[in-house]
């Protein structure tokens, strides 16, 4: 989860190998630095070496991180290491990715790498993407440049991202931009450095404040049981909560209607009977989640180095899911044309649980095996009701 007032919205950069991520996000900073301010240098980035950032306890994802502001806008620019590590940062989300810069060389054109991040942007609701055409200069053919840039137009159609939903598709060479050695940003080596600046600033969705969300808290444990009042403890995720305030309670097939009558972050006293509440429900805004056992999500399996163990997932696998605060039976469908899911891949997949519970797409679990983690997923799709 994002922190509770996510005053810099994070930006990821999406692109093939060598296509210039890092280098233009460089270029971002480097022209930042004369209409607005930067957290680091343009310099300073560009030596930076990529840092860990948790996801699980086990499991990390590498990548520089630059906030920035212009046009009295706030961002936090992302770059993951490799496309593994970007494929954890969105399925992880650590932090909650917002947008995206997608960083296409004119060169290479579209890759399985950038089509594979294309759809799971779309799948985790990454919500505005911003189209860069590297390498305009480096090749210098017209006819190809226009190739390259309706194949970029019919990628991010297929996966929701038409014209009418997005910034243009902004073209330029990132390597004159870092090369140029002026200030005037009327320089044409800069101008589509600046061009995408002024984007990010007119088409950067609102930043969003956990504490305007509705209340979620999962219950980790119920600690007092008494004729009217049962005390839980559970970290609130979003929202608010007060003392008098109605909430539901909802997970395992129920939905309780009831209310807050104590609160001392982490515990919570509920107006509720001994045996209503139990770890894993979730203290919920009225009518706000519900329960489900069937859903697709996005996977991703930790490698050995990651978990110690080599665990794939089959054809018609049974791991446990871990979802809010405790264990339930699941039972993963692969599709029609994946076999074998390895350690250190990724896939959509179907899940039903054993009982339902508290769910809405963007929810985030765990999967494990003989009681190891051995990977985690976002749900994408509800499929059926409870």
């Amino acid at each position: 989860m994002q922190s509770r007032c996510q005053s810099h919205p994070t930006i990821c950069a999406l692109g093939g190998i060598k296509h210039g991520k890092t280098a233009l996000a460089t270029a971002i900073l480097k022209v930042v630095r004369h209409i607005g301010s930067t957290e680091v240098t343009d310099t300073e980035f560009q030596q930076m070496d990529p840092v860990g950032y948790p996801i699980t306890d086990q499991l990390s994802t590498l990548f520089r991180t630059a906030k920035f502001e212009t046009s009295r806008k706030h961002y936090r620019l992302i770059d993951s290491e490799s496309h593994t590590d970007l494929i954890k940062a969105i399925i992880g989300s650590s932090p909650k990715i917002q947008a995206a810069i997608l960083v296409v060389s004119a060169i290479d054109g579209i890759t399985q790498e950038i089509i594979e991040q294309i759809q799971l942007a779309n799948q985790v609701g990454i919500r505005t993407i911003f189209p860069f055409l590297n390498k305009a200069d480096a090749v210098g053919d017209q006819e190809l440049l226009e190739m390259c840039q309706d194949e970029m137009e019919e990628l991010l159609e297929r996966y929701g991202y038409g014209a009418e939903k997005r910034p243009p598709i902004i073209i330029g060479d990132v390597a004159n931009a870092l090369e140029y050695k002026g200030q005037d940003l009327g320089a044409s080596d800069w101008q589509p450095i600046v061009d995408l600046i002024f984007s990010l600033a007119q088409h950067m969705p609102d930043p969003i404040l956990t504490s305007e969300l509705s209340l979620m808290i999962p219950v980790s444990e119920v600690l007092e049981e008494k004729k009217g009042v049962t005390t839980i403890r559970g970290e609130k995720l979003q929202g608010q909560l007060a003392v008098g305030q109605d909430v539901d309670i909802v997970g395992k097939g129920d939905r309780i209607r009831t209310r807050c009558v104590g609160y001392n972050q982490p515990e919570i006293q509920i107006d509720a009977e001994p045996g209503w509440i139990t770890a894993g429900q979730v203290v919920s805004t009225p009518k706000q989640i519900r329960s489900y056992n069937q859903f697709k999500a996005a996977i991703y399996l930790m490698t050995v180095e990651e978990c110690g163990m080599h665990i794939p997932i089959v054809g018609s696998d049974k791991p446990d899911i871990h979802l809010w605060t405790i264990d339930v039976g699941g039972h993963i469908t692969l599709p029609p044309d994946t076999a074998i899911v390895n350690p250190g891949e990724h896939a959509t997949v179907s899940v039903e649980l054993e009982i339902p519970m508290a769910m809405q797409v963007g929810t985030r679990f765990e999967l494990k095996k003989m009681e190891q983690l051995i990977g985690v997923g976002i749900v994408t799709e509800i499929v059926q009701l409870s």
